[in-house]
């Protein structure tokens, strides 16, 4: 058909036509997958008794461009089989062995086609069903931030705040939980999760990122439900946390290097005047 046909025909078609179809080739490519904002991923192991509320908290949500991959390290339950039961095509499960939570969040990376990633634990739930539309506003209006983060709250009712969280409040404070934070994938060009750690790769992960010149914002909202009961639960315990992560000092120079202990120091005292003072 030649260029003056086809300008013809188009002149000629009705405005409702052409929304029509360019609406639903708009369908059609978001469906597939293309352009996907927010890929949510899942690690589970024999999560059967929790796993379908945590995927009901996510096909939930008023903003539907996200897509979720399951990632199944092999239970031996009915996860799998709960999971592959929701019938929407958002879902992809994948199920294979893994050496542990984040091995299978590594995988998830490397699935994911969104342009934003989030974890969230398989006993785990968002808070409610305006958490992606709120997200995708801040995106909207800041299009260089590259960590967002809220808050959560704990399956015993404690709600653990993040606000204005930066490098030091990661080194003298304790690790923001992945259910909080939402990464663009540009993040994962160069850095996934250090799985010589079973407990902290991701407390390490938002060490490297936040010790680096990355642009994040707050956001004052509870971003999901955390089950204290998990993996991290009594993190200050576990063995790996008092090898790698007790020894504040260290970490500063792990992370940052010698030059940045003074900025220790001096964080630290602002704090204790900040507890005394308010």
């Amino acid at each position: 058909m030649c260029a003056t046909a086809i300008s013809c025909l188009w002149a000629a078609m009705p405005g409702g036509c052409i929304t029509l179809i360019f609406g639903n080739l708009l369908s059609k490519i978001m469906a597939t997958g293309y352009n996907v904002q927010f890929s949510v991923i899942v690690p589970a192991y024999n999560s059967a008794g929790t796993i379908a509320a945590c995927l009901k908290s996510v096909l939930d949500q008023s903003y539907q461009n996200f897509e979720v991959l399951v990632i199944d390290g092999l239970s031996t339950d009915d996860t799998v089989a709960i999971a592959s039961s929701f019938k929407s095509d958002r879902i992809k499960v994948t199920s294979e062995k893994d050496t542990g939570i984040y091995d299978a969040m590594n995988k998830g990376i490397k699935q994911a086609r969104g342009n934003w990633l989030y974890f969230l634990g398989s006993d785990d739930a968002l808070f409610d069903d305006t958490i992606f539309a709120k997200i995708n506003a801040i995106i909207s209006a800041d299009n260089a931030v590259k960590i967002i983060h809220g808050d959560v709250i704990t399956t015993d009712g404690v709600t653990e705040r993040y606000e204005n969280y930066n490098f030091w409040n990661l080194v003298i404070d304790r690790c923001i939980c992945h259910q909080a934070i939402f990464y663009h994938r540009a993040i994962f060009e160069s850095l996934m999760y250090d799985t010589q750690y079973k407990m902290a790769a991701d407390w390490d992960l938002n060490l490297k990122v936040f010790a680096g010149d990355v642009q994040s914002i707050y956001t004052p909202q509870v971003i999901a439900t955390f089950n204290t009961g998990g993996v991290s639960g009594n993190w200050m315990e576990h063995p790996e946390y008092l090898a790698h992560f007790a020894n504040r000092k260290k970490l500063v120079s792990r992370y940052k290097g010698n030059t940045y202990l003074p900025y220790y120091y001096i964080s630290k005292i602002l704090r204790k005047l900040k507890a005394k003072l308010f």
